[in-house]
């Protein structure tokens, strides 16, 4: 009598975690889907400086769009630019601004662009949702005498490109 008792207990035990198993890993998935990486499209383009006494020289000051909003939900600002010597590549540090609601962040940002006009900068995320987030984006310069953009002003030379925004980091 005692081995049937026992085994019939183990066969509960064995049971009940073949049952709760299947729902574990989805508990804990849907638990971090908010803090999966996300990437966030933008198209750019450079707009006028500003009259002084805003800073200067302003090196590159850029509008456009993020994802499918509207002209302004992308900003940014190249802070520093300095071309190599032999002009294979341009040195680059910026600040992009996205505004979409509560996952409107500003990134600092820094790399380069090679002269087919492919732009890679790595940087974190300094202000707003999932700041101190690894940031990565890639780039791709369109001249406007190729067409430019869809969705860019005509004429204007611009680019498209990706931020991957990472995990937000650990409190």
């Amino acid at each position: 009598m005692r081995t049937v008792r026992t085994r019939s207990g183990v066969a509960c035990l064995v049971g009940a975690m073949v049952l709760l198993f299947p729902f574990a890993p989805v508990m804990a998935g849907s638990r971090d889907d908010h803090n999966r990486p996300v990437d966030v499209t933008f198209t750019k383009w450079g707009v006028t400086a500003p009259p002084l006494p805003a800073p200067q020289p302003p090196f590159g000051l850029l509008e456009g769009f993020a994802g499918d909003g509207p002209v302004g939900s992308y900003v940014g600002e190249v802070l520093w630019r300095q071309a190599s010597l032999n002009g294979h590549v341009v040195g680059l540090t910026a600040m992009y601004e996205v505004v979409d609601g509560d996952r409107s962040f500003t990134a600092l940002i820094r790399g380069g662009s090679n002269p087919a006009g492919l732009g890679l900068l790595d940087g974190v995320i300094l202000a707003g949702w999932r700041t101190g987030a690894r940031v990565q984006v890639v780039f791709q310069r369109h001249l406007a005498s190729e067409g430019g953009c869809a969705k860019a002003p005509a004429g204007k030379t611009c680019f498209e490109g990706t931020i991957y925004v990472g995990h937000a980091p650990r409190p």
